[in-house]
């Protein structure tokens, strides 16, 4: 019985660590989607449709790194999204 619930709790540990990354890319979405409506996916900023670090970048990915390489910060701003000159496109 004992060795039952410690599976069960690992995979559901599992089932968490699993499910974490997919509610964190949902978020960015629809926070991006309040200053670009035309955003629906990772792919509006990634090539990838899964993104990793050091995956490349769309053109509107590339403009936001600028944009934090200009302003000199350290992390990039969804709200930058509603300067990005080819919004809605």
């Amino acid at each position: 019985m004992k060795n039952r619930m410690i599976k069960l709790g690992a995979a559901f540990a599992l089932l968490a660590l699993c499910a974490a990354p997919v509610q964190a890319k949902l978020a960015w979405n629809k926070k991006a989607k309040k200053f670009d409506a035309t955003i629906t996916a990772c792919t509006a900023c990634h090539v990838p449709e899964k993104p990793k670090k050091g995956d490349p970048l769309s053109e509107r990915g590339e403009w936001l790194v600028q944009q934090k390489q200009k302003l000199g910060v350290k992390e990039v701003s969804l709200e930058w999204l509603k300067d990005y000159p080819k919004a809605g496109q």
